[in-house]
């Protein structure tokens, strides 16, 4: 989820929370106790190598007459825990199921911990041989309902008081709605079940501008959040148009509750509105042209040296400079679902949106494509260094796949080289040493279930399977849908030192919820509804029914998707081979047999079902799947602890250290590299100089740039791999050298009609500079010609590094004669202290030598511009006012080699 994790309150995971107290002691249970039903359990399936078998066993029962309801009992034993269930089902007279309740009981046996759940008579109802299984279920539907509040809170937010929002919450500990747990929730099946809640959440996270801004000039639009976060919040993070994939998905509903072709327009026409102001505002201030891509942090990934470099904790501008896949891959469905929508809704601009769509595609597969791995970088570097740096992201992977940026071919290569624990997919890979267990060394079943989706689009049987399982006991074993789990136990919390974690946990995590909705439901079953159809296509691999027991037939009874009631039937054949996959050969609509509408699969639009309720019995076949070819971690000990696991395990799951790299330069301004393992061993460097990796000798431990054009700004950064594993380093710091730069001081060059020059530790500045209206200007002749970048070295006060909303964002406007009028973004993130000098980061333009150019810096925009923001008490830029000023001393501009 997104984190501030000073300001959400740190907290750490605790197991010993007070659960309901048994079914046993309940009156129902105590009557229907004579009325047992014997169980027959299926022989698990044979061992599979990522996810252990585990071996669970039916608590036999004597027969007794069906009076008042049938107890089931199921337990699953495996490496990672034990888990048993008590399910207790009464029937109506005709046999049909009118409730179930259940009773999991976790942990030792002389002390478990128990947890019931009892679905509401609104509630899907699943009904398979595994009662275990359908008890999973039955807690995603139950644990929905809870985060599904009639009112928000948050530390941060209205001095702490609710607001009233019938809105999706984002977990136990998180009492609020944020953007990207929403958007991924809401796209992992969620908004079908809940629509009207659905459009609620999504709109509570778009905003206006403050009218007080709009009085003082700046211009009116209505865009999606980017919540608090690194640096400042946005364009440091980058991916709030991850609302748009949930807003384009989402089946809309009229105040009666009915699925038409009224609201569908309604709400297509309000989303497209948010979702072109989003797009057209990102593409000014964070895409770059060069590349062809969009700056900013990794989705998801947000808590800076969890997954970026170590130093990155205390200096969040390589976030906002560098290009990260998961976020480009997201601007890449924001447009192609804005270009759909524009054909009918503006036209004029579809084709440019899709235009802008298909090159975005292309670039991320230039720049990010690594095909001596087979997989996507995880990032890449600033445009003046943009280095891929060899560590991969599974959400970012997944949806490359799911979205078609992939090619067919790029995402086999990729389901077979990201690697699975015995436990379950990780998140990132490798992990990284020195860092405590969050997003490194974690699963988080939401990013597991874009892998499942991925496996499944590409057939790829096995891995789903294994992925399914990951689920499932993740799940039960720990009796909640969790934020995350270590990637070897499957723990809600392992204790190792101070990398002990997850170090933040909440259980009924939305997405996590949604995602385990969406195994059962979309993927399982293959009930899929997007903007008012409903696509059927089951996807059960055999082997995965076999280990799981779940019968010959399954049942998902009283599910309602968008207002229409659905009781899905499938019936699995009596046979199938290992690695075959059951799918849809036929299918009956309320007794009437239908024609398949596709390979494998039937669509409809809710607004032909004819009745409010509705029967779906889908008959499946045994079909062959591929055989894979997957990657797998194995450790001697799976209990965590890094003391538990071997040197030489530990280098095939762990990223080395990032090196040191130093840079002097002669008198002739020839730069030397120096580069130090940081106490790794058996390691080899990797040089890159502005982009381009450097042909270095097996052991080389420095570099001369001889043929470096000393009057360009040369760029450098160094990462090291182990020789026997070949895992590689995050990079190190990208050092430069000056070229022949020019600064210009406040009140020496860089001038303002508006504001006077100050002392800031015993510095010139402008301080506090850069209300809407306020301007600074300086006169450049460019001594070379070509690129050059101009930053500003500023100080701020603004907030802490880790979150707020108030990044300093401004626009440089260079009007040089001969090269045009040029635009380009300033932005200048929060630093961990006001006393420490920071530099923005790069604005480019373009000269020819001896060229005369005046440069304007003006104002740009950032989250505390929105109207939304005035319900922010956390810090500053909230109700105290918008804020998007600091302390400017100085403005250093070079020429930049290509």
């Amino acid at each position: 989820m997104l984190l501030n994790s000073v300001t959400r309150g740190l907290c750490r995971f605790s197991a010993g929370a007070v659960l309901p107290a048994s079914l046993l002691l309940s009156p129902i249970f105590f009557y229907s106790a004579l009325t047992q039903a014997q169980q027959v359990m299926a022989q698990p399936a044979t061992a599979q190598p990522a996810i252990e078998p585990q071996t669970e066993a039916t608590g036999a029962q004597p027969a007794a007459p069906r009076l008042a309801g049938e107890l089931q009992s199921r337990q699953l034993q495996s490496k990672f825990g034990s888990v048993s269930v008590e399910a207790l089902t009464q029937k109506n007279e005709d046999g049909s199921v009118n409730s179930r309740q259940f009773v999991l009981k976790a942990g030792p046996a002389t002390a478990p911990t128990e947890k019931t759940i009892s679905p509401t008579a609104g509630d899907a109802l699943l009904l398979s041989k595994n009662p275990l299984f359908d008890a999973a279920f039955a807690l995603s539907q139950q644990e929905r309902q809870q985060n599904s509040v009639s009112e928000i809170t948050d530390w941060g937010f209205n001095d702490q008081q609710a607001l009233p929002c019938p809105c999706f919450e984002t977990g136990a500990k998180w009492h609020y709605v944020w953007t990207r747990d929403l958007s991924y929730a809401l796209d992992l099946g969620l908004g079908a079940l809940d629509p009207v809640r659905a459009q609620t959440s999504l709109l509570f996270k778009t905003s206006q501008v403050r009218p007080e801004l709009i009085a003082r000039g700046v211009d009116n639009t209505e865009v999606a959040l980017q919540d608090t976060g690194s640096g400042g919040s946005w364009p440091v993070s980058s991916d709030r148009v991850v609302w748009v994939l949930a807003a384009s998905g989402l089946t809309a509903q009229d105040p009666t509750g009915a699925s038409n072709q009224a609201a569908a327009d309604a709400w297509q026409q309000r989303w497209y509105a948010i979702a072109r102001n989003t797009i057209v505002q990102d593409r000014a201030y964070i895409f770059d042209a060069r590349l062809g891509l969009y700056r900013g942090e990794t989705s998801f990934l947000d808590w800076r040296e969890q997954s970026y470099p170590s130093w990155t904790a205390k200096d969040t501008l390589f976030l906002a400079e560098s290009f990260s896949l998961s976020t480009n891959v997201l601007h890449y469905v924001a447009l192609s679902r804005a270009a759909e929508a524009a054909k009918t809704l503006e036209p004029a601009r579809a084709n440019e949106l899709a235009q802008m769509a298909q090159a975005l595609k292309q670039a991320i597969n230039s720049w990010f494509w690594l095909p001596e791995r087979g997989l996507y970088a995880r990032y890449i570097g600033a445009a003046h260094n943009p280095m891929p740096v060899e560590q991969y992201d599974l959400l970012g992977l997944s949806l490359a796949i799911s979205h078609g940026v992939a090619s067919p071919l790029q995402a086999e290569q990729i389901l077979q080289n990201y690697p699975l624990t015995q436990a379950g997919p990780p998140v990132i890979f490798p992990a990284l040493p020195d860092v405590p267990i969050y997003h490194n060394r974690a699963i988080w079943p939401f990013v597991s279930a874009y892998q499942l989706r991925a496996a499944r689009q590409q057939n790829q049987a096995e891995l789903f399977h294994k992925i399914a399982v990951s689920l499932y006991q993740g799940a039960v074993l720990n009796q909640s849908n969790m934020e995350n789990l270590e990637w070897l136990s499957q723990k809600a919390h392992v204790e190792d030192g101070a990398l002990s974690g997850p170090v933040i946990n909440s259980e009924r995590q939305l997405w996590s919820v949604a995602a385990y909705g969406d195994l059962v439901i979309g993927q399982l079953f293959g009930a899929q509804l997007s903007a008012g159809t409903l696509t059927i296509n089951p996807y059960i691999p055999a082997d995965l029914a076999r280990e799981l027991d779940l019968g010959n037939s399954l049942h998902l009874q009283n599910l309602n998707l968008a207002g229409t009631t659905l009781d899905l039937q499938l019936e699995l054949p009596a046979q199938a081979r290992r690695g075959q996959v059951y799918r849809l050969a036929q299918i009956s609509l309320n007794g009437q047999p239908q024609v398949l509408t596709g390979n494998q699969q039937f669509s409809i639009n809710l607004d032909d079902f004819s009745q409010q309720r509705n029967e779906l019995v889908l008959k499946l076949q045994a079909m062959d799947a591929p055989v894979s070819r997957l990657t797998e971690l194995r450790t001697a000990n799976n209990s965590g602890p890094l003391g538990s696991i071997s040197s030489s395990e530990k280098r095939k799951l762990l990223a080395p250290k990032e090196p040191l790299l130093s840079l002097s330069l002669s008198d002739k301004g020839i730069p030397t590299l120096q580069f130090d393992a940081a106490g790794e061993t058996d390691t080899r460097f990797s040089l890159y100089k502005n982009g381009v990796p450097v042909k270095l000798k097996p052991r080389q431990q420095d570099w001369t740039d001889s043929k470096a054009k000393a009057e360009y700004s040369q760029c450098y950064a160094l990462t090291q791999h182990y020789k026997d594993t070949g895992l590689s380093s995050q990079p190190s710091r990208t050092l430069c050298t000056p070229g022949a730069s020019v600064e210009l001081v406040a009140g020496q060059g860089l001038t303002s009609a508006d504001h006077d020059i100050s002392d800031y530790l015993q510095h010139p500045v402008f301080k506090n500079w850069g209300a809407p209206e306020q301007q600074l200007q300086l006169n450049f002749t460019a001594s070379h010609a070509g690129r050059h970048a101009l930053r500003l070295q500023y100080f701020i006060d603004n907030g802490p590094i880790n979150t707020g909303i108030t990044a300093v964002v401004k626009r440089l406007s260079a009007d040089c004669p001969q090269s045009g009028k040029q635009q380009a973004t300033l932005v200048m993130p929060h630093l961990a202290t006001a006393l420490e000098a920071g530099w923005s980061s790069r604005a480019d333009f373009h000269v020819k030598a001896g060229e005369v150019c005046q440069l304007t810096i003006s104002d740009g925009f950032n989250m505390s511009y929105l109207q939304h923001f005035n319900l922010y008490t956390g810090g500053k830029g909230g109700r105290t006012g918008p804020l998007n000023q600091a302390v400017i001393h100085k403005a250093l501009i070079q020429p930049m080699a290509e």
